[in-house]
């Protein structure tokens, strides 16, 4: 989950705030020392939690329009033929790139949160437009050699941690790159 929101502690949490939901301790006696300091911004992280929860909701319920065929999504620009110039297409959300876009940091990355064209972001080394257009991708990396990624478990032991565990996002029990090196940009 994180580490315990109290300044001193260092721990592992592995216990959330019930109220906010955000805010994590590695025990009760932990939380109840820093409920001072975080009952005022508790309430506030709740009412943005459960916004998040209703627009999550509510994107299921009614999902957002895929963008057109017709023409680029990053760009904007309208293929002269049918699927001749069309360079990417995400199989979940719909957003076509042309060549162009396809090499943009900003414009060669789908509307998708935890992948980029159907491509999980948890099997690919950390790259800048991994970002997506929603926010941060905050999961695990595990990038492996038999996919061609120079960073990986058999070339980089020491940036990986040493034991097998369950990946957040895709539930695979792989090695997963340490914390320290997954915002690297590589």
């Amino acid at each position: 989950m994180g580490i315990c929101w109290v300044s001193d502690c260092l721990r592992d949490a592995n216990q959330k705030c019930s109220g906010c939901k955000t805010a994590t301790y590695c025990s009760s006696a932990c939380q109840k020392e820093n409920w001072k300091h975080h009952k005022k911004e508790c309430k506030l992280q709740r009412m943005v939690y459960d916004m998040e929860q209703k627009r999550e909701e509510e994107e299921k319920i009614n999902p957002p329009p895929k963008p057109r065929k017709t023409h680029c999504t990053g760009c904007n620009e309208r293929f002269k033929e049918d699927w001749v110039e069309v360079d990417q297409e995400c199989p979940d959300c719909g957003y076509i790139t042309c060549e162009s876009c396809s090499c943009s940091n900003s414009r060669g990355s789908c509307y998708c949160q935890d992948s980029n064209f159907g491509y999980a972001y948890c099997s690919q080394e950390p790259r800048s437009y991994h970002r997506g257009k929603k926010g941060g991708f905050m999961g695990d990396y595990h990038p492996a050699k038999e996919d061609g990624y120079d960073l990986n478990k058999d070339d980089c032991p020491k940036m990986f941690e040493k034991e097998p565990r369950p990946c957040n996002r895709c539930g695979k029990v792989v090695q997963c790159l340490r914390k320290e090196y997954r915002t690297v940009t590589f």
